[in-house]
Parts: structure tokens; sequence; C-alpha cells
């Protein structure tokens, strides 16, 4: 009789368990695709925001389900937090990493070196300006070489519509370029 109950407990608690795990499993294939992109915008890294994502549903699961009102918001929040605490990190490991990069090479002039890292930073300053609508596409094409499929795909599009978002964001680029820096927009163009 012992063993019954003990195989009755057991059951009760992998089907607990399993309903948990089907559950999360839900919520994963619901909500990945918006969150991946919200912490991607937050951060415009895909392999952080993929990092971010993972954490937060690795946090959701040991936690009780049933006791988050909003899970998505829950995840939304958690994943800030962690991309926030990464940044931090990065932060202070970059002071002695730009040490390191500035040192020159021998093949390149100093004046090559310049010229590189002032055109970085114009364009850099450049896509700051752009709306984070207009940076995400132009990171997802040009930073992570997707096709305009994939990317509508990941943000819940058609390839068409992606086109023509990168074809408005690229112009929009181009104009924030012209007005920066007219030289350097029209070596470009």
């Amino acid at each position: 009789m012992q063993n019954t109950l003990t195989r009755q407990t057991g059951n009760t608690m992998s089907s607990q368990h399993g309903s948990a795990e089907n559950e999360l499993d839900a919520l994963y294939k619901s909500q990945h695709r918006g969150l991946w992109a919200q912490f991607y915008s937050f951060c415009s890294d895909a392999e952080r925001a993929t990092e971010a994502l993972q954490e937060a549903f690795l946090r959701l699961q040991r936690q009780d389900l049933s006791a988050i009102k909003s899970p998505r918001a829950w995840l939304l929040q958690v994943g800030r937090n962690w991309l926030r605490d990464v940044a931090r990190r990065k932060k202070r490991s970059d002071a002695t990493d730009a040490q390191l990069n500035d040192v020159p090479d021998f093949a390149e002039s100093p004046s090559a070196i310049f010229a590189r890292v002032e055109t970085r930073q114009i364009v850099r300053t450049a896509l700051a300006r752009l709306r984070e609508s207009d940076r995400l596409v132009l990171s997802l094409r040009y930073g992570m070489n997707w096709s305009a499929a994939r990317i509508a795909k990941t943000l819940e599009s058609k390839p068409p519509a992606i086109d023509m978002r990168l074809c408005r964001a690229r112009g929009r680029l181009r104009e924030i370029l012209a007005e920066m820096a007219p030289d350097l927009a029209d070596a470009n163009a």
C-alpha cells in the first residue's frame, strides 16, 4: 500500500512538473521572437540578445509560474536587468581593452588609422541618430548579414515590407551622413 501511495504521489509530481514544462514551452514559442527583438533593440548585439532571452527563460524555469501575473513582463524585466549587468561589466573591462586596441599596426600609416577611426565614429553617431526601428533592420541586414526573408520572419513581417524598410532606413542614414560629413556621403554615393 505504501508503494502505491508513493507511485501516485510521484506521478502527481511528475504530471505537475510536465504541465509546467508544457506551459513554459508554449510561452517560449509564443514570446521568444518578440522578446529577442526587444532585447536586440536594447543592446544591438544578436548574440547578447539571444543570451538574455536564454537567461530570462532559465530563471523563469526556476520560478513558480502560477505566482507570476505576467510572464512576458517578468521575462522582459529579467532580460533587461541581465543586459544592464553585462553592459556594466563590459564598461569596466573596456577601459583596459581600449589601451590594447590602440596599439598601432605597423602595416598602416597613422593617417590611415586615424581616417578609419574617424569614419567609424561618424557612422556610429549617425546610426545613433536614427530611429530604433531603422537601426534594427540595418543591423540585422548588414551587421548580421541576414536576408530580408530571415529578418521578416524574426520581426513577424513580410520580405517586401522589410526591403522597403531597409531602403528607407538607408535613405535616412544617407541624409544624416550628408548633414554630418558631406565629403563622406559624397564618397559613398
